[in-house]
């Protein structure tokens, strides 16, 4: 059985998961006064409550790797230049294994998912990428720019409107694994 049946995190999963509470747990006490009634205290939370786990898969023969550090604008680009692959652009933590280094980095990141929930990397090398938990973005005309679009959850106007109010309908693809009993940072 794999994770995809089981609902089971492997091991990268796991600690991207426990990267992310860690995160959220740290922010939410003290976001707690300033925003009460918001819908969530981070964007680790909003990750915790309503992201998707995607299975590392390699590039197919057709895309090329692109340039490293400009992982989000990347995923845009993979997305756009192959319309015949029906991909869509996803964005939030991804794990990378570091030759020499025990543990991966956990590190905000954007790639491109299949209808099959498998995420297309076109920055980081398909041996390197150990997980991927993100909210996949339905609506193409959100995706960052090729050129010099940036991430939607880095980026103040749009984060804080979607943690005040919550994910407006129809914003996310229905792609991904959700992560069961993982879900919010205090349960």
């Amino acid at each position: 059985m794999t994770t995809e049946q089981t609902g089971y995190l492997s091991r990268a999963e796991g600690e991207l998961v426990a990267y992310l509470r860690q995160a959220a747990e740290a922010i939410a006490p003290n976001a707690q006064p300033i925003m009460e009634g918001w819908a969530y205290t981070s964007q680790y939370d909003l990750l915790l409550r309503e992201g998707r786990l995607f299975t590392p898969a390699p590039l197919p023969a057709e895309a090329q790797r692109l340039h490293p550090g400009f992982c989000f604008t990347n995923a845009a680009q993979l997305a756009n230049d192959h319309p015949d692959l029906q991909l869509t652009y996803a964005e939030g933590y991804g794990a990378a294994q570091i030759v020499g280094v025990t543990q991966a980095l956990h590190t905000p990141h954007g790639w491109a998912v299949t209808s099959e929930g498998l995420a297309l990397d076109p920055t980081w090398p398909h041996e390197g990428a150990s997980a991927y938990l993100g909210l996949p973005f339905a609506d193409p005309s959100m995706w960052p720019h090729p050129l010099f679009g940036r991430s939607l959850l880095q980026e103040p106007p749009f984060l804080h409107e979607v943690l005040r109010s919550g994910l407006p309908d129809g914003l996310l693809a229905d792609l991904g694994r959700p992560i069961y009993g993982y879900g919010s940072p205090s349960g």
